[in-house]
C-alpha cells in the first residue's frame, strides 16, 4: 500500500514557508489577519516552531498574497528560506560539496520544503533537465509554486557557483508583461509556453565544488533532516504517486482499478479523491503519455511508430490523433518546436 497525501492533509511546518511568506506579505503591505482569513492557522501558531498546516491552507495563503500585486514575491519567498538558518534542510544544501549532492538532498528530502511539487529527472544531449510536476491540485497556485521551486534551485547554484548563465528555465505559463524581472532574478534563458515547468543544467556544472562546501557541517545538517523526518512522514502526493506508476507501466494501458489496488484504494475512492484534485483518471492517463511523448521527441530522431508503441497505442494513426488531442498539433510539429526551444 502506498502512502500518500492529499491537499487537506497536515504536512506543512508553518517554519518552512508559511512564517516566512507571510513576513514578505506583511512587508508588501499585506495585513495578517486578512492574509490567515480563511485558513486554520492563528497568530500564536506563528509561534510555534513545529506547527503544522493543511495544504489547502498553504494555497489559501499565496492566494491571498497574489492579490498584493507583488509579483516579486516567490523570488524573494526562495532566496529567504534559503538562507535561513534555522532550517537544516537548506542549511545542508549549502555545505554541500557539489551540486550533485546537494540536489540529491533537497530531492531526498523535499517533502520538508516542497512537498506539492515532484521531480523528474531527464538527460537532453550534455544538459539534465530537472522538471517539476505538482504532486496535489495546485489551482491558480501552480505558477507561483513553481516559480518559487525553480527560483530556489537557481538562486542556490548562484550563490555556490556564482554562474546561473548557462541555465535554461522553461514555464508552462504564458509570457508575462514583466519578463524582465525573471531575467533579473535568474540571470539566464528563460522561455515561456513550454510543456514543462523545469530546468536545464549544464552536466558539466554537477560536479564543480560548491564555494561553502563543509563536509562535517553537511553531515550534522543531514542528520538533522532524518530527525525532522521523525514529526514529518516523508508521504508522496496522490498525484505523483498515480502518474509515476502509469509511467512505470507503460506501454501497457493501466486500468483504474489497478492503479486503485495499487495504491491501496478501491476504485470508488480513487474517483472520488481524483474529483477532489478537479481531475479524473482518464486525464492523468493523457498528460503521463503527453509529457513521455514530449521527452522522447527531446531526446533525438524518434518516428511516430516508435512513439506509438511506447506509449501503448495500437498504430501511428491513433497516437497522432491522441498528440493532437493532447497538444493541438501534430508531432512532427511540436518535434520542431521543441528544437527550437530546447
Amino acid at each position: 500500500m502506498t502512502t500518500n497525501f492529499s491537499f487537506t492533509d497536515k504536512n506543512l511546518l508553518l517554519t518552512n514557508g508559511a512564517t516566512a511568506l507571510l513576513q514578505l506579505a506583511q512587508r508588501r503591505g499585506g495585513q495578517l489577519h486578512k492574509l490567515l482569513n480563511g485558513t486554520s492557522i492563528f497568530e500564536q501558531d506563528l509561534m510555534a516552531p513545529h506547527s503544522r498546516c493543511h495544504h489547502r491552507d498553504w494555497l489559501k495563503l499565496l492566494s491571498h498574497c497574489q492579490q498584493l500585486q507583488s509579483p516579486e514575491l516567490p523570488f524573494l519567498l526562495a532566496d529567504s528560506l534559503l538562507n535561513q538558518r534555522n532550517i537544516a534542510l537548506c542549511q545542508s544544501l549549502i555545505a554541500a560539496e557539489d551540486l550533485a549532492q546537494s540536489l540529491k538532498q533537497l530531492l531526498y528530502f523535499r517533502h520538508q520544503l516542497l512537498p506539492a511539487l515532484y521531480p523528474k529527472l531527464q538527460y537532453i544531449d550534455n544538459k539534465l533537465m530537472l522538471i517539476v510536476k505538482p504532486a496535489i491540485a495546485l489551482g491558480n497556485q501552480q505558477h507561483f509554486i513553481s516559480i518559487f521551486a525553480i527560483s530556489f534551485i537557481v538562486k542556490l547554484i548562484r550563490q555556490q557557483l556564482a554562474d546561473s548563465s548557462q541555465l535554461h528555465v522553461a514555464l508552462q505559463q504564458a509570457a508575462p508583461a514583466n519578463t524582465q524581472l525573471f531575467h533579473a532574478h535568474w540571470q539566464c534563458q528563460v522561455s515561456f509556453n513550454q510543456q514543462f515547468d523545469a530546468i536545464l543544467i549544464p552536466l558539466a556544472w554537477w560536479h564543480q565544488p560548491f564555494a561553502e562546501r563543509n563536509p562535517s557541517q553537511f553531515a550534522q545538517f543531514r542528520r538533522a533532516c532524518y530527525q525532522l523526518n521523525q514529526r514529518l512522514p516523508a508521504q508522496r502526493g496522490l498525484l505523483e504517486c498515480l502518474q509515476r506508476h502509469i509511467d512505470r507501466t507503460l506501454p501497457k494501458q493501466l486500468g483504474i482499478e489497478e492503479a486503485a489496488s495499487h495504491l491501496g484504494l478501491s476504485c470508488s475512492s480513487l474517483k472520488r479523491v481524483l474529483q477532489q484534485h478537479n481531475t479524473h483518471f482518464a486525464a492523468i492517463t493523457d498528460e503521463v503519455r503527453r509529457d513521455k511523448a514530449y521527452l522522447l521527441l527531446l531526446q533525438g530522431n524518434v518516428s511516430n511508430r516508435q512513439l506509438a508503441e511506447q506509449l501503448g497505442y495500437s498504430d501511428e494513426h491513433n497516437f497522432r490523433r491522441a498528440f493532437k488531442r493532447w497538444t493541438g498539433m501534430l508531432p512532427s510539429s511540436a518535434k520542431a518546436l521543441t528544437q527550437t526551444s530546447f
